[in-house]
């Protein structure tokens, strides 16, 4: 049995599934999840350790994360989805997908990457740690959420900075370890046998677009599609164009595969 995952369930056809970003839980996905129920199944979980899920005991990695949440999808009866995820949530489908790419028809990275974390990065994420120990989560979520968007952030700030602030101290300190720590998966993506998408922020500065451009033309077959209007929160800023992103990719996965 995987460690209890709570998800939320809607619309009817064949599954997506997306996955949350850091410091957020699946109700990022309010809005989006609903509109893309209207043709899809949408399955949006709580990661271990965000909303209503429990955290597993630490330390862990992503790769730990990702043998979970394949628990999780095989007892939920979905032997076949498309998966897409937001920033760390794409650090875990590219791990999920890594372990068994069959249970996959395409997979998406909405907002993040395939490369491991440069020297740089690694130092940044042990400030981080070094900062919410000292001081707690609230004040990180508060810095770390108005460098989430672009333009227009007022609509959507009060929302993005109450679900990081309630993040656990123990759940900030451990995926910032596993996210420091995790392994490359650009070879993988050089020989992945089913669809790519990556969806990139034209304004996002925490991955940036020519990076998810690199990204993107690793797979031998890949969508690429830039948001003119967002930094890394496109399922919030450019709600239209990233809906428009995987409807279109997902009929490709299907279109494919039958």
């Amino acid at each position: 049995m995987s460690q209890q995952i709570y998800f939320k369930d809607q619309g009817k056809g064949f599954p997506i599934v997306l996955l949350h970003g850091f410091c957020e839980n699946h109700q990022i996905w309010d809005g989006f999840a609903d509109e893309l129920s209207l043709n899809f199944r949408v399955i949006t979980p709580d990661l271990p350790g965000f909303g209503k899920s429990q955290l597993p005991s630490t330390p862990f990695s992503i790769d730990d994360i990702a043998d979970q949440m394949l628990v999780w999808l095989q007892e939920s009866g979905i032997q076949k989805s498309i998966l897409i995820g937001h920033s760390l949530g794409g650090y875990i489908t590219l791990a999920m997908a890594r372990k068994k790419v069959d249970a996959f028809s395409g997979i998406g990275l909405f907002h993040s990457t395939a490369f491991a974390d440069s020297d740089e990065k690694k130092a940044n994420r042990n400030k981080t740690i070094d900062f919410v120990q000292k001081n707690g989560v609230a004040p990180f979520a508060s810095t770390f959420v108005q460098g989430l968007f672009y333009d227009d952030k007022d609509k959507y700030l009060m929302k993005v900075n109450q679900m990081a602030a309630k993040t656990p101290l123990e759940t900030v300190i451990s995926y910032t370890e596993a996210m420091r720590d995790r392994q490359s998966s650009v070879d993988f993506l050089r020989s992945l046998p089913i669809y790519l998408l990556v969806i990139a922020g034209i304004h996002d500065s925490i991955i940036l677009e020519v990076v998810s451009k690199q990204i993107a033309e690793l797979a031998p077959k890949f969508v690429y599609h830039p948001l003119e209007h967002s930094a890394h929160m496109g399922m919030m800023e450019d709600r239209r164009g990233a809906l428009n992103a995987v409807m279109e990719f997902s009929s490709r996965c299907l279109a494919e595969q039958a």
